[in-house]
């Protein structure tokens, strides 16, 4: 028994001969459906988050979970842990107030609020803080 070991690319150039594989194009490469990168979004009742596809902002974003509505957080956006509520809550009303997590980080604003005393001080003193969009 004789074994025939074949390259891929003799495999190739075989199919390209009788027609089963087709080239569109030459050296084109395959075009990109999405964007070329996912943020993050929460969903505040789950207390979770996921990455999607932010070209798709025309129609709403669904929790897998609860099949309420997801929230972009932005790019740099670190969900808490599940279990630390009030953390969840800072983010909430981080988010409420207009902040986002994206940038370099490189700005001479004060950093977000960690805990939940601080929150509502600090969105009342940063009404122009870099991370805010409204």
């Amino acid at each position: 028994m004789k074994i025939h070991t074949v390259t891929k690319l003799a495999r190739m150039e075989l199919r390209k001969a009788i027609g089963n594989r087709k080239i569109s194009g030459s050296g084109s490469t395959p075009t990109r459906r999405g964007s070329d990168y996912l943020s993050h979004y929460a969903c505040f009742t789950c207390k979770k988050s996921f990455k999607q596809d932010p070209l798709n902002a025309s129609l709403p974003h669904i929790c897998p979970e609860c099949s309420g509505e997801l929230r972009d957080m932005g790019r740099n956006f670190r969900p808490p842990k599940k279990a630390a509520k009030n953390a969840w809550e800072v983010v909430r009303r981080l988010h409420e107030a207009g902040f986002r997590f994206f940038g370099s980080g490189s700005h001479s604003d004060p950093d977000l609020p960690a805990s939940l005393r601080e929150v509502d001080q600090f969105i009342a003193n940063n009404l122009n803080h870099y991370l805010r969009i409204k």
